[in-house]
């Protein structure tokens, strides 16, 4: 027997189950493991025509919480397992345990709360979001039906949402218009306020509303009901070609021909909206040399300043407001009361510059240095004008140390002259008499 032959045979065999030992534990170890788990996962979307179905006109839910796992043996929970880039979630789980798989999206409703008994790997466990979709067009109403016509401009500009979701989280949304002028927002449960784009620097201005489809004219943005029946909201946001003209005028109340300083006069201003869109002027008292007592409330005083105001509310097309101011005369250089709106509205020029500036003459003196007098009528019945005069003011003394009457002495010298020549006369004739 060949010892030498022998070992070597032995070696081979060794050699050959070992490679067949390590080759089986590599094959089946995974597949152990993959006995061992299962893969639940599935797509979540916002289902915005809500029939349960991920079709055309809704959205992934990209990047968000996805789901949590449950153990429903233990009501422990498993873990938490985000949606990916495409919008789905992908979990593996121990295989044994019954598992309660539901979407973790407190802000939005769903038709399907979880998938629950779950034992087996499935693909299917999709859920879908119901949040509330605001859908429009922005567009130029030219002929102001409106309507949007097919020949009418559309613009690209941006619609925000803003508000508070079902969570108590604060939400800022934000989407652009496309090139038909169409805008869609997804929204989640909450309340939120849309806001229309402002488009002054290209002469544009919300249109008066006509439908309840529109967006509120005046502060630009309408508040959405949000109702579980009613998911899809429809704001339009119609523009037309702004003009912009406000119109001054002024009135002095007492009127007077001349004011003593000191005195206090009420001065009013109206200022209408004669363009046809609403607008929130600011007025400029010029080359004002008094003292700004007290202003009504529907204007602010710009900080810093004594003459300068903002009037707080829009003036609605064709509508006015009267503000009252009080001033203190107390400068008599003061001559002109000055009035002038200003002529830049935000981003919207006034069309008519003509009527921005209201002004009323005013005489102001020192009080004593003139009185005027009331109209004098006469006889005839026709009123005498009236007449300025300088009043007598009694001094204390005067240079000759005589008190002043108020009277001339010339008078009583002549008289006195006149008595002298005559006594003299006398006095010649008696002489020639005598001799």
């Amino acid at each position: 027997m060949d010892n030498t032959n022998a070992g070597g045979s032995v070696k081979n065999v060794f050699a050959v189950t070992l490679t067949a030992a390590l080759v089986l534990a590599a094959t089946g170890a995974p597949a152990f493991a993959q006995d061992e788990t299962i893969t639940v996962e599935g797509l979540v979307y916002l289902d915005r025509n809500a029939n349960r179905t991920f079709d055309a006109g809704d959205s992934i839910r990209a990047n968000g919480v996805g789901v949590r796992v449950t153990d429903q043996g233990t009501h422990q929970t498993v873990g938490d397992f985000g949606t990916g880039a495409d919008g789905r979630y992908r979990a593996v789980l121990p295989k044994g345990p019954s598992y309660s798989v539901a979407v973790w999206e407190l802000e939005y409703s769903f038709n399907r709360v979880s998938y629950d008994s779950v034992t087996e790997s499935r693909t299917d466990a999709d859920f879908n979001l119901l949040g509330h979709v605001v859908t429009g067009s922005t567009f130029v109403d030219a002929n102001g039906d409106g309507v949007k016509q097919a020949d009418e401009k559309v613009h690209q500009g941006k619609v925000k949402a803003v508000g508070t979701a079902a969570g108590g989280r604060a939400v800022e949304l934000e989407t652009q218009a496309g090139q038909d002028g169409t805008y869609s927002l997804d929204l989640p449960n909450g309340d939120f306020t849309v806001t229309a784009p402002d488009l002054t620097a290209d002469r544009l201005a919300l249109a008066e509303p006509k439908t309840a489809d529109d967006v509120d004219w005046v502060t630009g943005s309408r508040k959405i009901q949000q109702m579980l029946d009613n998911r899809t909201h429809r704001l339009d946001l119609r523009y037309v070609e702004a003009q912009a003209d406000i119109a001054l005028d002024s009135a002095i109340s007492p009127a007077r021909d001349t004011h003593t300083l000191g005195d206090q006069i009420d001065l009013e201003l109206t200022l209408s909206n004669k363009g046809n869109v609403p607008v929130a002027p600011t007025f400029v008292l010029g080359s004002l040399a008094a003292k700004v007592l007290s202003y009504s409330d529907n204007v602010t005083l710009r900080p810093g300043t004594r003459e300068d105001f903002t009037v707080k509310d829009k003036i609605l097309p064709g509508k006015q407001i009267e503000v009252a101011l009080k001033l203190e005369l107390d400068d008599i250089t003061y001559t002109e009361v000055h009035a002038m709106a200003r002529f830049n509205f935000g981003r919207l020029p006034d069309v008519n510059r003509r009527n921005n500036v209201a002004t009323k003459p005013i005489k102001i003196v020192e009080k004593g240095t003139a009185t005027t007098t009331a109209p004098v009528t006469s006889t005839t019945g026709a009123a005498s004008p009236a007449t300025t005069t300088t009043p007598a003011v009694a001094k204390a003394g005067n240079n000759s140390g005589l008190a002043s009457t108020g009277a001339s002495p010339l008078g009583f010298l002549g008289l006195g002259s006149v008595l002298l020549a005559a006594g003299l006369g006398a006095f010649f004739v008696a002489r020639r008499r005598r001799s």
